[in-house]
């Protein structure tokens, strides 16, 4: 009767719940940093935590995608674009065909504002993903409370945390799809229902790396809990429905695959195993060892690539066993089999992430298709069942004694992990109160001392990981009012025969304003576009840059260039105008300064300068000069950009539309001998002179 009661309540509370998120039409997006740092919009904020850059993938790329989508009223090709792209790719996005059909998170689109249906999908996979990892722990044994606990547990981890608001659905969906084969209905409805959750899985967010070690995973749990499963003529039936729900997706995504197989990047990957650093594992039982509590990152890489599933529980379990009563667990049959079962499981994971083991090795799994990087999350299931299932069948003791290690192993996990790398972080240490308070209310209650570490370990997980993404509205993202740099932009495409050549608009953000961009996220490569443009480039130079998944950025480059593997640029000036810098031989030496620039970027053929001058006139009316040794035989080119920080930083006293690039061409891409700028407002005839950089001189004015 309580575990009804549990579960009708915990029903209700997700319901109520829902209701307010999607009623304030929240999600996890990180789009107010496009919409503060490159839009001007200070005054969108989340109303809870901040965006961070750092995510990319979602405000660059998912979201636009999905804002092109509402544009494109839901049809399969992107008609507001310059490139008319298929939108059948890697990202589900809700297109009215019949894949909608496998994406149910998504069926709100089309009937109410898009910021309502945005919102529900996110909440629907926050409710998948705990709903769904709590039904598999209750599998392994775990009550509701523990199976909850533990649900939420994996889902405050770096890797759910750092990467949900883009690989969210990929981890969420995945119990789904081994689900049916629990459920008591007939055969037929099970292989059904696996049929129809695979190929959702599918579809809502395509990445092999992750679906492939976390099928591995599904098949590890059958295999242990169901093996009648693969006894003939069952084993028959389960492939013939795999193969089904794999074929229908592959026709869905047809085109893209096939397009995508043959490109440079991602393309046909063969990948070995090994490479994962040692501190990746030390977070699985020191959690918080590689970042500070303001997520600065500590090890010098990508916050989203330092997300691994680590807890507290797991050395608080390690610390706490009954190891006495060790002989439970092995003398029966079924708890050795699946305790053995889990083991192998991890120790394969741990190897193909440790360990350089040949791809050709790893093709038996399909694993030459994941980077071992991310076999984080697949490795974390399976290490947090087997934690639990050996803490539930062998017991834990509660003792002041063992208390003590774990408060002297997560201290020294601390020291040595963190202390010697940021000697002020403290954050780590909070888990020490937590667990003394934990032990003060359940040291004569052993039965409950299971839960009470869990939740520890939950809290400290909600803490330090629940802050990353933020609560944001989505109703800015789908319903945005024009500000002044929109206005700008929108003058600027239509004045460039309807195509807006901006640079600074991340990703696919222009075309999800409604733009016809020249940057964006192309999911397949547009050769023919490519090759119309740059005939000159020779066939294996073209094929490098461009073959490829890309994020296309405009940028005032003499020549197309790769930036890395998955983004390139393009010369501005092939697709709009630019400004010529006026060449002066002499300037007036009692010039008031203002402004200030500094070298962005060198080539074998050009510098380009990234600043701010200090105009205040009309666009129209602004102009630059220029003193420069050596003199460049080719013109020197400069282009407005806009700059959101400019404004945000001197209180509206420089206006955002004030940023500027300049290239000079040349002098084998070294730097000037000297430099002067100058920015002059034609109307008025002030002259401004622009600070240099600190390495680089003035050239000097002729002598009066």
């Amino acid at each position: 009767m309580k575990t009804i009661r549990f579960r009708y309540l915990l029903v209700l509370i997700f319901l109520l719940a829902g209701i307010v998120y999607v009623g304030k039409t929240w999600s996890p997006s990180a789009y107010g940093y496009f919409l503060k740092y490159h839009l001007g919009y200070e005054e969108i904020k989340p109303d809870f935590g901040q965006s961070r850059q750092v995510r990319s993938d979602e405000w660059a790329v998912v979201t636009p995608l999905t804002q092109a989508t509402v544009n494109n009223n839901f049809e399969r090709y992107n008609k507001t674009s310059l490139y008319e792209e298929d939108l059948r790719i890697n990202y589900g996005l809700p297109i009215a065909d019949w894949g909608i059909i496998f994406k149910p998170t998504m069926w709100l689109y089309g009937f109410v504002n898009p910021a309502y249906a945005y919102s529900l999908h996110w909440f629907a996979i926050f409710a998948l993903f705990i709903a769904g990892y709590a039904f598999l722990f209750k599998k392994f044994g775990a009550s509701d409370k523990v199976a909850v606990l533990l649900s939420f547990g994996l889902y405050f981890t770096g890797f759910s945390q750092f990467w949900w608001n883009e690989k969210g659905p990929l981890v969420a969906l995945f119990p789904w799809v081994i689900i049916p084969f629990f459920l008591k209905i007939k055969p037929i409805w099970q292989l059904s229902l696996f049929y129809y959750a695979a190929v959702s899985w599918l579809l809502t967010n395509l990445y092999p790396p992750v679906q492939i070690s976390l099928a591995f995973v599904g098949l590890i749990i059958l295999i242990l809990l169901l093996p009648k499963l693969f006894k003939f003529p069952n084993l028959v039936y389960l492939l013939i429905f795999a193969a089904l729900a794999a074929a229908t997706a592959a026709l869905y995504q047809y085109d893209y695959l096939k397009e995508t197989s043959a490109t440079l990047y991602p393309g046909g990957r063969h990948i070995t195993g090994g490479g994962v650093p040692t501190r990746f594992w030390l977070s699985w039982f020191f959690p918080a060892i590689n970042f500070s509590w303001s997520y600065k990152d500590l090890v010098g890489m990508n916050m989203s690539e330092i997300g691994t599933v680590g807890m507290y529980y797991y050395i608080s379990v390690l610390c706490l066993l009954n190891y006495k009563n060790f002989h439970s667990l092995w003398n029966d049959g079924t708890h050795r089999k699946i305790f053995i079962g889990l083991s192998i499981a991890l120790f394969m994971q741990c190897a193909w992430m440790f360990l350089p083991i040949p791809a050709n090795i790893g093709i038996i799994l399909l694993w030459d298709n994941v980077q071992p990087l991310r076999m984080q999350f697949a490795s974390g299931v399976i290490l947090t069942l087997l934690v639990f299932y050996t803490a539930n069948i062998v017991g834990i003791v509660f003792s002041w004694q063992r208390l003590l290690a774990i408060l002297i192993i997560a201290a020294c996990g601390w020291f040595f992990f963190k202390y010697s790398v940021a000697p002020k972080r403290w954050e780590d240490l909070a888990f020490l109160p937590m667990i003394a308070v934990a032990y003060l209310v359940v040291k004569n209650k052993t039965q409950h001392a299971n839960t009470a570490i869990l939740m520890t370990s939950v809290i400290f997980g909600a803490l330090f990981f629940g802050r990353f993404n933020p609560l944001q509205s989505a109703w800015p993202i789908f319903n945005l009012k024009d500000n002044k740099i929109i206005e700008y932009l929108r003058e600027q495409e239509k004045s460039n025969n309807n195509l807006l050549v901006a640079m600074d608009l991340p990703g696919a953000t222009a075309n999800g304003l409604g733009f016809r961009s020249l940057s964006h996220v192309t999911p397949v490569p547009h050769l023919d576009f490519w090759k119309k443009h740059f005939p000159e480039l020779p066939e294996k130079e073209f094929n490098y840059i461009f073959n490829r998944y890309s994020h296309i950025n405009p940028y005032p480059a003499l020549e197309p260039s790769l930036r890395q593997a998955d983004s390139l640029e393009v010369p501005y000036r092939r697709f709009a105008k630019v400004n010529n810098a006026l060449a002066i031989e002499n300037y007036a030496s009692d010039l008031k300064k203002q402004g200030l620039y500094n070298l962005e970027k060198t080539y074998s053929n050009a510098v380009v300068f990234n600043g701010w001058g200090g105009w205040q006139g009309e666009l129209a009316s602004r102009s630059m000069e220029i003193m420069v040794k050596p003199t460049p035989a080719q013109p020197i080119e400069w282009v407005t950009m806009t700059r959101a920080d400019l404004p945000i930083n001197t209180g509206n006293l420089i206006s955002v539309f004030n940023g500027f690039r300049l290239t000079i061409p040349g002098n084998s891409g070294n730097m000037p001998r000297c430099m002067t700028l100058i920015t002059v407002d034609q109307k008025t005839g002030d002259r401004l002179l622009m600070e240099n950089p600190a390495s680089l001189p003035y050239c000097k004015p002729a002598a009066k």
